[in-house]
């Protein structure tokens, strides 16, 4: 085959590539990139000047064989051994590597792909027809994936994985394609017997001009998503709540961690006076944090027994953060609520005696608590202590408040007799019976909250429910 005129000439400025031909070497020509002018020479007289310009190269790179530390070297230095600057190895510095050949299509040497002409071009059916067929043979001890020509059915093939041989066989023949096309008569065909319905006619619906409001039926006053309370929900059925779980852990644990406390306190004093100021400092911060899992858990029984539970679904989580809150739905209204009582005893009840005065703050307190804790609920809010409906509530449901009230004080009554009791008992006996204070305290807390929401269930089941409810 002869070989084409066309050769490859590389541009010594931007190393492009330029096609020459034959008759072009010793002159010169342009690059069409950078614009460089060379001079064309032959092949051997370009390879030579590229061996020339690569050994007049100065610097050699290489790795040192000890820690892989990249040295650089002079050319004249090849053969010799190279000392590592971080190990001080001696390394033997290697000749240049030789530059591959270029990579010069086939094509460029031979015939040139060409176009056929506009009725010399074969249909495409006719190129696949002479396109050499292959068929997919399998070895028979490896399973790799072979391809078998026409001309070795009945030879075998050796396999290039494991070198086994496998007979081929001739492949089964290609089925013809069913064509997607119905033959002629067999198409669907309407029955012209059948008698189609009529489409039905749309109707005009005129446009609602009334209020969904008024066409809404009134619905019963009391609610369904929750049970009804009994006759008296202040007396009956409180103590359900309080004598199961998780109520009953949650009281074992502040009486337990009271106790302690206390009990701690009590020894450290007794021991040294002045020293015990840390630890006084100490029971204080644990003290407030005792109250904040205290305020929390009665928080938590107030909401659940307003929904008509008689068991805590929701108690406080073990986050102390989240406590904080809860201490200011307590605090904040209870502040609120001994205002008023003790502004009236400033004001006329100073020649009271001092134990007439505080109980006449204390009912006060009494009367004036519930009013503003609820209101914070319903307001969502320990800043917003008012609520209309609340306050609304005491006139219309009078008999409610006042059955409240007299609960609320016969609580506080026992629970100060049997502080009263257990401090005669500490100071008759012995001092460690004063540690009984912390579980009355959360007992009679927790009892009072009970009944507090289950006053609430009771006034808001009484009050019902709008007449209508807006969708």
């Amino acid at each position: 085959m002869p070989l084409s005129p066309t050769r490859l000439f590389t541009c010594t400025a931007c190393g492009a590539m330029l096609p020459i031909e034959a008759e072009h070497v010793g002159k010169k020509c342009r690059c069409g990139r950078c614009g460089m002018v060379n001079l064309v020479v032959d092949e051997e007289t370009q390879r030579r000047q590229k061996e020339e310009a690569r050994k007049q190269q100065q610097i050699i790179y290489l790795f040192c064989r000890v820690c892989d530390t990249r040295m650089a070297v002079r050319f004249k230095d090849v053969g010799k051994k190279a000392k590592c600057p971080d190990c001080g190895g001696l390394t033997r510095v290697p000749p240049p590597q030789q530059p591959r050949p270029p990579q010069i299509p086939e094509a460029m040497h031979g015939q040139q792909y060409g176009l056929w002409g506009v009725d010399d071009a074969p249909s495409p059916d006719e190129l696949v027809a002479k396109q050499p067929k292959f068929y997919p043979i399998w070895c028979r001890v490896c399973d790799t994936l072979m391809h078998a020509r026409e001309s070795h059915i009945g030879k075998k093939l050796i396999c290039p994985d494991c070198g086994a041989k496998t007979a081929v066989v001739e492949p089964p023949k290609e089925e013809p394609k069913k064509s997607p096309l119905v033959p002629d008569g067999q198409e669907y065909q309407l029955d012209a017997a059948q008698v189609l319905p009529a489409r039905p006619e749309p109707q005009f619906v005129p446009p609602v001009t009334e209020d969904p409001k008024d066409v809404l039926p009134p619905i019963r006053e009391e609610r369904r998503d929750r049970p009804r309370p009994p006759v008296l929900p202040i007396l009956q059925g409180v103590a359900k709540m309080l004598v199961r779980s998780p109520v009953r852990p949650w009281f074992l644990g502040l009486s337990a961690f009271g106790m302690t406390i206390g009990g701690f306190m009590m020894v450290v004093v007794s021991a040294n006076p002045v020293a015990a100021i840390p630890f006084f400092i100490f029971a204080f911060f644990a003290s407030l944090l005792g109250l904040a899992g205290f305020c929390s858990l009665c928080l938590a029984v107030l909401t659940e027994s307003a929904e008509g539970n008689d068991r805590l679904y929701s108690p406080p989580g073990p986050v102390f953060l989240d406590w904080i809150g809860d201490v200011f739905y307590l605090l904040i209204p209870g502040v609120i609520a001994v205002a008023p009582p003790a502004i009236l005893v400033r004001a006329f009840g100073q020649t009271l005696p001092f134990e007439q005065q505080a109980l006449v703050v204390l009912g006060g307190w009494l009367c004036a608590f519930p009013f503003f804790l609820l209101s914070c609920l319903e307001n969502g809010s320990p800043l917003e202590p008012l609520s209309p409906k609340i306050f609304g509530s005491v006139a219309r449901r009078p008999i409610h408040w006042l059955l409240m009230v007299l609960a609320s004080a016969g609580i506080f009554i026992a629970g100060g007799y049997a502080y009263v009791e257990l401090m005669r008992v500490a100071l008759e006996r012995s001092l460690m019976f004063a540690l009984l204070e912390t579980p009355l305290f959360v007992a009679v807390g927790l009892l009072y909250f009970r009944v507090l929401g289950r006053f609430a269930w009771w006034l808001s089941d009484s009050l019902g429910v709008p007449e209508h409810v807006d969708e």
